[in-house]
């Protein structure tokens, strides 16, 4: 069986909230895009906790914004984006480390431990940055 990149995203992708895994990796083609045109930065620092090294993502927590506002943004001829279209799609944008990223959604396989850690991180706590997608990790390290 072949398996090109899209179709391995496709099936690594859950379903989040009420976005399908072809419309989060939709979206994701678009954000690509969009990063590629220097509308969207790439993460330096995670948002939650400071961590700087390691695997620092883009988390989406409106994948319609970023799905439906780039589409329509690269449908047009000429390629171009309003600042209010920019801001929109930016604003449901929140760098976080790989760790921060994976805990927060968790949050539904361990409530506590998922609340321990982001007040942890509140208190200035950092842990260890992350390179590699690993989730042993959080099992070792936070139960989850």
């Amino acid at each position: 069986m072949l398996c090109n990149k899209r179709t391995l995203k496709q099936n690594y992708m859950k379903s989040y909230k009420k976005w399908t895994p072809q419309e989060r990796t939709r979206s994701l083609k678009f954000t690509n895009k969009a990063k590629e045109m220097g509308w969207i930065s790439n993460p330096k620092k995670c948002n939650r906790c400071n961590q700087t090294e390691g695997i620092i993502q883009l988390h989406n927590e409106d994948y319609d914004v970023t799905l439906y506002t780039l589409e329509e943004v690269f449908n047009r001829f000429p390629i171009q984006i309003t600042d209010e279209e920019l801001k929109k799609v930016n604003d449901v944008l929140e760098p976080l480390c790989w760790r921060c990223h994976m805990m927060h959604h968790s949050i539904r396989r361990n409530k506590y431990a998922v609340e321990k850690y982001f007040k942890e991180v509140e208190q200035g706590k950092q842990y260890p940055p992350v390179y590699r997608h690993d989730f042993t990790i959080l099992n070792k390290d936070h139960n989850v």
